[in-house]
């Protein structure tokens, strides 16, 4: 099925919104983050909230991106930190949260998000860097395919009955 010129343009211009939209987030961030420095070193307190990895944030303009991060949330759930960064429930264990309503259905648990930079700093230190994290993800992929293989290799043999 082919795209038509309309929904193509329509695509485009969507992605040049997210796009804009990222960046002035960013750029608000970093007026936030000037102000929050101000007042820091004037030792007036800051009004914005705060966050007990002040650091890491810092940090985070300095990291290499993966191409699924570039317009990621700041956020990650449980299932993709343990997929995308390779991440045992143990380690998800000590890392901070946040805690929302479930949108699937408000009486389950609520869901728990994670700080995206935290988990991709842990995920880094686990593995060696970007080299090895992408290195680790690989090899689980390649593992899941040869599981699934070895389920499926007789499905479609005749059964003799």
């Amino acid at each position: 099925m082919a795209l038509t010129e309309e929904q193509k343009q329509k695509i485009q211009e969507n992605r040049e919104r997210a796009f804009a939209l990222k960046k002035k987030k960013a750029e608000e961030r970093a007026v936030a983050e000037e102000a929050a420095a101000a007042a820091k070193s004037t030792g007036h307190a800051s009004q914005g909230p705060t966050t007990n990895n002040e650091d890491d944030d810092s940090d985070e303009d300095n990291v290499e991106l993966e191409d699924f991060e570039v317009v990621a949330s700041q956020y990650v759930t449980k299932d993709e930190a343990m997929r995308k960064y390779c991440l045992p429930q143990g380690t998800l264990a000590v890392c901070s949260y946040v805690e929302k309503p479930n949108p699937r259905n408000k009486s389950w648990t609520p869901m728990r998000l994670y700080k995206r930079s935290e988990i991709r700093r842990r995920s880094r230190e686990r593995f060696g860097g970007l080299e090895g994290l992408i290195e680790e993800r690989r090899k689980r992929d390649k593992k899941r395919f040869a599981n699934d293989m070895a389920e499926t290799k007789d499905v479609f043999k005749k059964s003799k009955s």
